[in-house]
């Protein structure tokens, strides 16, 4: 059986998202209200509660999309497992706004819990080469590559990116031994 999706509803979330993202670039995620990202996107607020129950769910759904935008340009490029780092600094140094503005509210921690739902998603895009661990170890193995490539990516951000996506990309293979 397959899923329509509403073009209106898809429309009116993504409207309260980039509504988010705009006031987030001009005051703190603590000080934006849900009636100001309503006002913001032009809806009511029975709309935004009927897509989202809070502004952290919003979060959570623009952080979404960026993993699933990520997956599909990984998938689409057929980029191997040793290519994954380049296109993760790649894809992130694009959105280092987004990443900042995240930093900057004590908000990044939420890329960490996702990493670890897209590294599971993802297991048979990065490789097979931990194929004989059992369930649990996997489990544990994704958690620390999660808090891994978090923490090397919020230093490169905080550092200013100084150092190249290739050049990154070189040291997470090394430190990760992919």
């Amino acid at each position: 059986m397959s899923t329509r999706v509403n073009p209106i509803a898809e429309r009116s979330k993504k409207w309260l998202c980039d509504a988010l993202l705009e006031l987030l670039q001009e005051k703190p995620y603590n000080s934006i209200t849900i009636t100001e990202i309503c006002d913001k996107a032009e809806l009511v607020r029975k709309t935004f509660y009927r897509h989202f129950t809070s502004k952290h769910s919003i979060l959570i759904a623009i952080i979404d999309l960026k993993f699933e935008e990520f997956y599909e340009l990984i998938k689409n490029e057929n980029i191997e497992p040793d290519e994954m780092p380049l296109a993760y600094f790649k894809y992130w140094e694009q959105h280092k706004i987004f990443l900042n503005i995240l930093i900057q509210n004590q908000l990044f921690a939420l890329l960490n819990d996702q990493f670890v739902v897209y590294l599971e998603a993802m297991a048979h895009i990065v490789g097979n080469k931990h194929a004989n661990l059992s369930e649990i170890e996997k489990e544990y193995m994704r958690t620390m590559l999660a808090a891994g490539l978090w923490s090397i990516l919020k230093k490169w951000m905080i550092r200013g990116c100084i150092e190249s996506p290739e050049e990154m990309a070189r040291m997470t293979l090394i430190f990760f031994d992919v």
